[in-house]
């Protein structure tokens, strides 16, 4: 089995992973992409989903709100606007603002409204 790759998980605010893993998966733009140890160099985007990261035994899940994610030799990096682990994410919250962004009149209502609908289902797969 290879070695562990390295990889970092960034938002504006603060670092979110920093460390060895065996496997990832992200949430591009058009689908979710696994990542190995010796992938092949790449540049995606990323849309509304889970990010797992495998460390042996152990899953780390987030819930991922756009972004990019990068593939070199060296390591995985995943540049992100919003990243939350999956046991800090409340959805509820999240569906509540976006039906007071929705009376409201806000024009991201719409974005809103579907990152809690994505966020409400990852949260019941998890709970399986």
């Amino acid at each position: 089995m290879p070695e562990p790759m390295h990889v970092q998980v960034v938002t504006p605010e603060r670092p979110v992973f920093d460390g060895p893993a065996d496997f990832i998966v992200v949430p591009a733009h058009d689908g979710e992409m696994g990542i190995l140890p010796r992938h092949a160099r790449f540049l995606g985007a990323l849309g509304l989903g889970e990010l797992r990261i495998t460390r042996g035994a152990n899953l780390e899940r987030y819930f991922l709100d756009g972004g990019f994610v990068q593939v070199t030799a060296e390591k995985v990096t995943v540049l992100c606007d919003h990243c939350t682990p999956l046991d800090g994410l409340d959805a509820a919250a999240l569906g509540a603002a976006a039906a007071q962004a929705k009376s409201a009149g806000a024009p991201n209502a719409a974005a809103l409204a579907q990152r809690a609908a994505v966020a409400n289902r990852i949260a019941a797969r998890a709970r399986k």
